[in-house]
């Protein structure tokens, strides 16, 4: 009967909590009497426990050590445990037209060439998201748990976005690569965002050092996706890699905005037959350099650039193709990691607390392997570069609602120099709880 009563409660608080209670004229009190501001009280045992909603912070997690509490909770009799449950619904419509692109997400490298001229229309909700989180404390020390899916996979199935423990510093699991600058991502209503932006999600061990919310430093292994097309006239093979990615970064803060300085080692193998250890590793790496710099008043601008070899899957317009390893024009080497660069600006202006706009620009070029007639023949096409614009308007006009419209250009052209483009227009609605 306790259970019943609790689920009950516990229900009632998830669907009424985010507007009922926020917007009553008399606010719920706890035991002692004190008064909750667009908080959630839930019955646990006899405690009653409240977190008010910081609307500043948000619900994004920064996939470090984010001791922060859920927003619905459920916490034990001394508050050293607390679970919570949290997710958004997110729906968007677009619309293609002077050129399209067969994917939900704008990728500027699924361009057709020559252009396709067809437009269509598309609405999809599967990228709405469902978190759990626990923060537990042992003694005076924090202990953080995470899991985030959504419903993105086959089929509209779950897909695990993030699994993490964090812990004394340390990050194992699932989460963001440490290679990537979360603050300095624009906001877009496009899944995939700029072009060039680094944002993927590895499985990974990692340490972060902080120091007076000024500077933090961070180094991790992850674990290595290589992407590598099949040569059989090479008689070259995919490989399991055997060494995990090197991955740092140092932040600093401040109030100008910040600045991250990254950087990642990769050993990479694949199988030769005709090689006597029957595998051959190639070194790749690369840095980026990203941050944010407050402008006027309510303005900001966010930046990223990077470069390297043999780093195409942490690069969002690249990491669709086997680019990582690409046949060598060298006759004493079989495959090669290949350059690459690029980077993005963007501008965000609000003009009140519930409305801004953002424009952004990515380019992302690859590096060519010259004298290389062996690819010409089996690379019929060659990515050269591409470019991504993107302006959107946000509206936040509830509490945790948020309405948005967008307009997205992308261009790709290759090697030869043939070209092809397209066009985009996003409608957002999504409710956060």
């Amino acid at each position: 009967m306790k259970f019943k009563i609790t689920f009950f409660v516990l229900v009632f608080c998830i669907l009424t909590g985010a507007n009922g209670w926020a917007q009553q004229d008399s606010l719920p009190k706890t035991k002692s009497g004190r008064k909750v501001l667009g908080g959630v009280i839930i019955k646990v045992s006899d405690t009653l426990w409240y977190r008010i909603y910081n609307p500043a912070q948000g619900y994004f997690q920064k996939a470090n050590f984010d001791k922060s509490d859920p927003r619905f909770m459920l916490a034990n009799e001394n508050q050293t445990f607390k679970f919570g449950i949290g997710g958004s619904v997110k729906i968007i419509m677009f619309s293609d037209y002077n050129g399209s692109i067969p994917d939900n997400d704008f990728i500027t490298s699924l361009i057709p060439i020559p252009t396709n001229h067809y437009g269509q229309f598309r609405i999809f909700a599967n990228t709405s998201r469902l978190h759990f989180k626990v923060v537990g404390q042992v003694k005076k020390h924090t202990i953080v748990s995470f899991v985030e899916a959504n419903f993105a996979g086959p089929n509209n199935s779950f897909r695990l976005r993030h699994a993490y423990i964090s812990f004394f510093g340390l990050t194992v699991g699932q989460t963001w690569s440490t290679f990537m600058d979360l603050e300095a991502g624009p906001p877009t209503i496009d899944g995939e965002g700029p072009n060039n932006q680094i944002a993927n999600r590895h499985p990974m061990v990692r340490y972060t050092y902080y120091y007076k919310d000024k500077f933090q430093m961070a180094v991790a292994a992850e674990f290595p996706e290589i992407l590598m097309g099949e040569y059989p006239l090479l008689k070259v093979y995919n490989q399991p890699q055997r060494i995990p990615d090197f991955v740092a970064h140092i932040k600093f803060q401040g109030k100008f905005g910040h600045m991250q300085l990254g950087g990642v080692f990769r050993a990479m193998n694949y199988g030769d037959s005709d090689s006597k250890y029957k595998s051959v590793f190639r070194p790749g790496g690369g840095i980026s350099l990203s941050g944010t710099f407050n402008l006027w008043k309510k303005a900001m601008l966010y930046y990223q650039f990077d470069g390297g070899s043999g780093i195409a899957s942490y690069i969002q317009d690249l990491s669709v193709f086997n680019l990582d390893l690409l046949p060598a024009y060298r006759q004493s080497q079989k495959m090669n990691p290949v350059w690459m660069y690029g980077g993005y600006i963007g501008l965000q202006q609000y003009w009140t607390e519930k409305l801004h706009s953002n424009v952004v620009y990515g380019i992302t070029k690859l590096g060519t392997p010259v004298k290389s007639p062996l690819l010409k023949v089996l690379v019929p096409w060659y990515y050269k570069y591409g470019q991504y614009l993107a302006i959107n308007t946000f509206w936040n006009f509830f509490d945790f609602a948020t309405a948005g419209i967008e307009l997205v250009w992308g261009e790709r052209v290759n090697l030869d120099g043939q070209k092809g483009h397209a066009h985009r227009v996003n409608l957002l609605l999504q409710y956060d709880f």
